[in-house]
C-alpha cells in the first residue's frame, strides 16, 4: 500500500531545472523587442507612391469630378440641390462650344452679309424718282421744275436710307453727306440729258432704263458703305460708272443746251469737283482734304472745257474729250490717296487717255461731231 509520500510524488510533477543559461541571452529578445519598438519604417521608393484615386482631392479643392461643381465653391459646404429637370445641363458641363455673344454674331452677320440690303424705304425711294422720271419725259409741256424736285427728294431720302440701312458706322459719328452727291446729280441731270438726247419712242424705254440705272445708284451706295464685305468692290465699280455716265451728261448738255464759256465752265467745274467726293472718299484723308483733291478734279474740267472753245471739237466729241480728263485726273489722285500710284499705274492712264484721244481724233477726221 503506497505510503503518503508516493501519492504525493505521483500527483505533482518533477520541476523543472533551474537554467542554467547566462543573464545575457535572458536580455536579448528584450532588446530586440525594444529596439523594434524605436526603428524606422522604411520609405516606400518614389514609384510606389499613391494616385489621385488612391488618395482623392487635395485639402481645400473640390472634386472636379461633380458635375456643376464651382471651383470657387467651399470644399466642406454641401453641394445645392439642383431644380433643373434631367438631361439638361448645368452651368459646369460643357456639351459645346460656348454661345456667341450679341456683339459676335453681328460681326458675324456683317462677314455673312451679302451687303445688299433692300429696305422698305429704298424701294419707297425709288418709285417716287421713277414717277418723278416718267412725268418729267412724258408730261408736254415738260414741267421744268420736277428735275429740280427729284434732286431734292433724292438728297434729303436717300440720307434716311443710308441710316436705316446701315446704322453702326453713321452712328458712330460718320458722315452720310459724301454718299448724298451721286443719286442727287443723277436724278437733276439725267433726265434733262434724255429729254435733250433722245425723243420719239424711245423715250419709255430711256425712261425705264434711267429708274433701273437710278437703282443701281442707290444700292451701289449702300452697299459700299462697309469696306469689309464682299459686295464692297463690285459696288464701288457700279457706282464709279455713275459718276462717269453723270460726268458725261453733265458736260453734253453744255453743248446741248448752248451755254456759254463762263456757264459751261462753271457746271464742269461743280460737277467734277461733287462726283470727284464720289470717287476718291475711299482715300484715308481727312473730308477737307478730300475736298481739296476733289476741287483740283473740277479745276482741271473747266480748264479743259475752256480749252476746247478753241478747238474744232463740239457735241458728244468734245465730252468724250472731258470725259477722258476727268477720269484720268480723278483716277491718278485715287491711285495717289489709295497708295496704289506707280509708274506701272501711270502707264496704264497714259495709255487709256491716249486710246481715247485717238478715238476722239479719228471720229472727228471721219466726220463725226
Amino acid at each position: 500500500m503506497p505510503t503518503d509520500r508516493e501519492r504525493s510524488a505521483d500527483a505533482d510533477p518533477p520541476a523543472a531545472p533551474p537554467s542554467t543559461a547566462p543573464a545575457s541571452a535572458l536580455a536579448e529578445p528584450t532588446r530586440r523587442v525594444a529596439s523594434a519598438a524605436v526603428e524606422p519604417r522604411a520609405v516606400e521608393p518614389p514609384d510606389a507612391a499613391p494616385t489621385a484615386e488612391e488618395t482623392g482631392p487635395p485639402q481645400g479643392e473640390p472634386d472636379a469630378s461633380a458635375a456643376g461643381a464651382d471651383p470657387d465653391a467651399n470644399a466642406d459646404s454641401p453641394p445645392a440641390a439642383s431644380d433643373e429637370a434631367p438631361g439638361e445641363t448645368t452651368a459646369g458641363e460643357e456639351e459645346g462650344p460656348p454661345a456667341p455673344t450679341p456683339s459676335a454674331e453681328a460681326a458675324a452677320g456683317v462677314r455673312r452679309s451679302p451687303g445688299v440690303p433692300l429696305t422698305a424705304q429704298l424701294v419707297t425711294l425709288v418709285a417716287i424718282e421713277a414717277i418723278v422720271f416718267f412725268a418729267f419725259l412724258l408730261i408736254e409741256p415738260t414741267p421744268r421744275w420736277l428735275a429740280l424736285f427729284g434732286a431734292v427728294v433724292a438728297a434729303l431720302a436717300f440720307e434716311g436710307v443710308l441710316r436705316s440701312s446701315v446704322r453702326e458706322p453713321f452712328a458712330s459719328g460718320a458722315d452720310t453727306v459724301p454718299y448724298l452727291f451721286l443719286p442727287t446729280l443723277y436724278a437733276l441731270v439725267m433726265p434733262v440729258f434724255v429729254e435733250h438726247a433722245v425723243g420719239g419712242r424711245w423715250v419709255l424705254a430711256a425712261a425705264a432704263a434711267l429708274v433701273a440705272g437710278f437703282a443701281a445708284v442707290l444700292v451701289a451706295e449702300v452697299a459700299s458703305v462697309r469696306a469689309h464685305t464682299p459686295a464692297h468692290r463690285p459696288a464701288r465699280v457700279v457706282a464709279a460708272l455713275g459718276a462717269y455716265a453723270v460726268a458725261f451728261a453733265l458736260f453734253d448738255l453744255g453743248y446741248l443746251l448752248e451755254l456759254d464759256v463762263p456757264g459751261a465752265m462753271a457746271a464742269a467745274a461743280v460737277g467734277s469737283a461733287l462726283l470727284g467726293i464720289e470717287l476718291l472718299r475711299e482715300g484715308e484723308i481727312d473730308p477737307l482734304e478730300t475736298m481739296g483733291f476733289a476741287a483740283i478734279v473740277g479745276l482741271v474740267a473747266a480748264e479743259s472745257r475752256w480749252t476746247l472753245h478753241f478747238l474744232p471739237l463740239e457735241g458728244e466729241l468734245a465730252s468724250l474729250a472731258l470725259l477722258l480728263v476727268f477720269y484720268v485726273s480723278s483716277g491718278l489722285l485715287h491711285a495717289h490717296l489709295t497708295r496704289q500710284l506707280s509708274a506701272r499705274a501711270a502707264g496704264e492712264y497714259a495709255a487709256i487717255a491716249a486710246a481715247g484721244l485717238a478715238l476722239v481724233i479719228g471720229a472727228r477726221a471721219s466726220g463725226i461731231t
